[in-house]
């Protein structure tokens, strides 16, 4: 059967990417994070294999659910492009709610079991073995072109497997797009949405959007509490040379936002970088409750360059979680 038409629209999401680890393979006692929402019988213990953010996510949600989580995380710490303070409030609220988190662990072998499944990993030039119920294997997204025969269409991939795009979200092959995650770009629900918004105006509007478009865009990665980030990072807007100002204070320490307290979690930090220059917002990490209501009018406001003075002394609503940022843009130095 073929089917004939003027445009063609690739959106065929992503996979989870199965890491060279010998062992790993999905099935039995192993799973993708997909297949781990409806595991059955609950785990007991889990082995989260990837420190990223799908990995520390399921590591937050499992243990709230009554699981034993250990996470073997290949890196020096967790949340590596976040500056090392932010990591360390996180890594410490992860410790406290029960998660175990190992760091610089090499896995080298996954075994599935009659009634447990066994992680082998190296830590220090040491083998060492864990058991559990379940393991997650979450080391990144993978593509999902195989059987699309992009080759005989004349589409280009980069070297993971992505479909290339230029701002439009055009592919190689005239009449043909890209959207979503399959095009390798950020792989959020809303990135995806506004794909849609790019194509729709290409197709129907004026053809104006474009991916150049994006600015301060925010994530949010839902641990307990939540870690919310937009823009750079302290590290980051070092490197690249800004005259850089900081304020950044503990979520319990800030008197004028109690809405944690009320809710019975004041964990987290409040932080943010300021252009000395200009006073305009670089980036900010907010690791606390409602972070991720929070961070987008932050974003909002670093994309029609509202100044950390004006955000400063807007009035907010009391109590609520966005009111923090009176107190803490008020000690930026």
């Amino acid at each position: 059967m073929q089917i004939t038409a003027d445009t063609v629209v690739v959106n065929t999401g992503s996979l989870a990417n199965i890491p060279p680890i010998d062992g790993a393979k999905l099935g039995g006692r192993i799973y993708d994070s997909e297949a781990l929402q409806h595991v059955t019988p609950f785990p007991k213990r889990l082995v989260v294999v990837g420190g990223g953010y799908i990995g520390l996510e399921f590591a937050s949600m499992f243990t709230h659910f009554g699981s034993e989580v250990t996470v073997l995380d290949r890196g020096e710490r967790p949340l590596a492009n976040e500056d090392a303070d932010v990591a360390e409030v996180v890594a410490q609220s992860l410790a406290d709610d029960g998660v175990t988190i190992i760091n610089e662990a090499s896995v080298t072998a996954v075994a599935d079991g009659t009634d447990q499944a066994t992680v082998t990993y190296e830590v220090g030039g040491e083998e060492k073995q864990i058991d559990a119920e379940a393991v997650l294997l979450a080391v990144g997204r993978a593509s999902t072109n195989e059987g699309l025969g992009l080759g005989k269409a004349g589409i280009e991939t980069d070297k993971r497997g992505f479909i290339t795009v230029e701002d439009h979200l055009r592919t190689s092959a005239e009449g043909v797009f890209a959207v979503g995650d399959v095009n390798g770009g950020p792989m959020f629900t809303y990135i995806s949405l506004d794909d849609n918004r790019i194509l729709a105006d290409q197709l129907l509007g004026e053809g104006k959007r474009t991916t150049a478009d994006r600015s301060a865009v925010p994530y949010t990665v839902f641990l307990t509490p939540p870690v919310a980030r937009v823009g750079l990072s302290e590290d980051a807007a070092r490197e690249q040379g800004y005259d850089v100002k900081v304020g950044a204070k503990a979520m319990a320490d800030i008197a004028a936002a109690p809405r944690a307290k009320i809710e019975g979690d004041p964990r987290g930090i409040v932080k943010f970088v300021v252009d000395g220059a200009t006073d305009h917002i670089l980036g900010a990490a907010l690791v606390h409750v409602h972070s991720q209501e929070v961070i987008n009018t932050v974003a909002l406001a670093m994309r029609h360059n509202v100044t950390a003075t004006e955000l400063r002394d807007t009035i907010y609503t009391h109590p609520s979680a966005t009111e923090a940022l009176n107190e803490v843009l008020g000690v930026v130095k």
